[in-house]
């Protein structure tokens, strides 16, 4: 019993010994066969979907033999595995996919031992026909500070920002089979969003005065296009915030929902300043003002001096220039109280503007050096109106071409108005349905933070911006007593959750922090973003071509189908 194993001389023992070595000699080496088969079918299947990729931008115009001799060149670049050997390599079109067929077979060493002398390697891989359907809203800021030249620069950042997108759009419409699958929009923003003149009619607009919005610093049930009209002057086509929560969302107007639609902006005349030397207190002062009644903020709103007679406009049911026994509801006399306030019975009608008599106007003068807007009721609307989704690469380099500066930021709202231009519905409704058939993409660019300048010293308690006055209470999460960093934070909020109500409905979001740096602006531009690649400092403007290069590699690229 003390022989070893190994010097036993008794043959049955070495016979089994023998017998026993040789399989597990081949199983041990087969398990190599086998990890060297399933790395060859990784490589062969990322070398495929780069081939696919390659040759899919050409599909429509190379048949199917074409394809298989140009993708193969292309798997063959990229396959870099020396052990598989090809045995076929088909591309087909299906449809609107291009399928791919690869089979190989790699030699084994061990697994040979056993008749297996070949592992076979199969993969296949599909992709969409051209490209994905893309609707890019390109979202400008196109505020005062876009003027300014970065150190080094002989442009402006508003020059190179039009450069940079320009390069963009001759770099998508280069894009073979590109028409009608890539679809550009263009939101400038500043103080407002210009929707264009030729809004003044649709729908969604509030021409009869129904939005709560529509009565800031007016009287009840005043339509502001009349007041326009009367006045002389042209509305300019920006519109004011919808009030929450409809200003972050994409709610479709409805007349039997006045506070979805969309007010046109009505800057009001402001106060007159002081006979003295110095110029004008406030930045928009077009007509003389008539005879305070005591407040000056309602002096601000006072529809008298626009050319609505005291004597009509106190007529008006519950209006703050109204006389005191004007002020009730309507009585079973279809009355007001008293019959001589009723102006269906005498006669006049406050909100017909035929009853209105004629204002002279005030000329023009500059508030600040930075700002150039003519005063009038749509002071501060200068930035271009927005441009709908289009595959008219033409129209949109001269539209980019066009883009001024002026005025401060409401991120807010250029956000709201580029979900807009890509959303199914009114007030644009040009884009597709929400499917994974279409991929809508914001880019938001900014050089600089929200902003709306508080000014307890001056009626209204702030400058006029897209949300009216701070007095008008009409920014979610203020009042009117609130101070400059409330009411930042509440610009700021009402932004994150417009991101996030668009990135909830499958819309991503990029962004571009454009030649400034600060953790405000690097908390409301990162949080917006899709991802954390999404999110784009740019702290050199002169760099922003090399910005716009990578977002048009994200926005044309071909994704597999599962």
């Amino acid at each position: 019993m003390g022989l070893s194993f190994f010097t036993s001389r008794r043959g049955n023992v070495a016979m089994i010994f023998a017998l026993c070595i040789v399989p597990l000699i081949v199983l041990m080496g087969g398990a190599i066969d086998l990890s060297r088969q399933r790395g060859s079918e990784a490589n062969a299947q990322n070398a495929l979907d780069a081939a696919l990729l390659a040759v899919a931008q050409s599909a429509l115009g190379k048949d199917d033999a074409g394809l298989t001799t140009d993708a193969r060149a292309w798997f063959d670049g990229h396959m870099g595995d020396t052990n598989l050997r090809i045995e076929s390599f088909t591309i087909t079109k299906v449809g609107q996919t291009l399928k791919a067929d690869m089979t190989g077979t790699i030699d084994t060493s061990f697994l040979a031992l056993m008749g297996i002398g070949k592992l076979t390697v199969k993969r296949n891989a599909t992709v969409a026909f051209g490209l994905k359907k893309v609707e890019l809203a390109l979202v400008l800021d196109t505020t005062g500070s876009m003027l300014q030249k970065p150190a080094g620069s002989s442009e402006s950042k508003l020059e190179i920002l039009k450069k940079s997108a320009k390069t963009m759009m001759n770099t998508l419409e280069a894009i073979p089979n590109s028409s009608g699958k890539i679809e550009v929009s263009i939101v400038p923003f500043a103080t407002y969003v210009n929707v264009g003149t030729d809004a003044r009619d649709k729908k969604w607009i509030d021409n009869d005065g129904k939005s709560a919005v529509n009565a800031d610093n007016l009287a009840e049930g005043l339509k502001r296009f009349d007041l326009y009209d009367h006045l002389g002057y042209t509305w300019k086509g920006c519109v004011q915030a919808r009030p929450a929560p409809y200003d972050t969302d994409d709610t479709r107007p409805q007349l039997t929902k006045p506070e979805t639609l969309f007010v046109p902006v009505f800057h009001p005349d402001e106060i007159d300043p002081a006979k003295s030397w110095y110029s004008n207190s406030y930045p928009n002062n077009y007509v003389k003002d008539v005879a305070s009644t005591g407040n000056s903020f309602l002096d601000i709103g006072n529809p008298m001096k626009y050319g609505v007679p005291e004597s009509i406009l106190s007529l008006i049911p519950d209006s703050p220039y109204g006389r005191d026994d004007c002020i009730g509801d309507v009585d079973a006399n279809n009355g007001w109280g008293n019959n001589n306030c009723d102006y269906s019975i005498i006669g006049l009608d406050p909100l017909n503007p035929v009853t209105w008599v004629k204002v002279a106007l005030n000329s023009n003068y500059n508030y600040y050096s930075d700002v150039f807007s003519s005063i009038g009721p749509s002071f501060n609307c200068d930035m271009r109106p927005v441009t709908q989704l289009t595959s008219n690469f033409t129209s949109l380099r001269s539209e980019i071409d066009a883009l001024t500066a002026s005025g401060s930021t409401n991120i807010n709202e250029g956000v709201a108005w580029g979900w807009r231009t890509v959303s199914p519905t009114q007030p644009f409704n040009k884009g597709d349905a929400y499917s994974n058939k279409v991929e809508k993409v914001i880019v938001v660019l900014t050089d600089g933070n929200n902003m709306a300048k508080v000014r307890t010293d001056k009626a209204g308690n702030s400058d006029f911006f897209a949300y009216g006055y701070l007095e008008n209470e009409r920014l979610e999460g203020t009042d009117e007593n609130s101070d400059q960093t409330e009411v930042l934070d509440a610009m700021d909020n009402r932004t994150l959750t417009t991101c996030e109500n668009a990135k909830e409905l499958g819309i991503r979001i990029i962004t571009i922090r454009l030649g400034f740096a600060d953790d405000r602006s690097e908390e409301i531009l990162s949080t917006c973003a899709s991802s954390p690649e999404d999110y784009m400092d740019v702290q050199d403007p002169k760099r922003l071509g090399d910005t716009f290069k990578e977002i048009t590699n994200k926005i044309s690229q071909i994704y597999l189908s599962e």
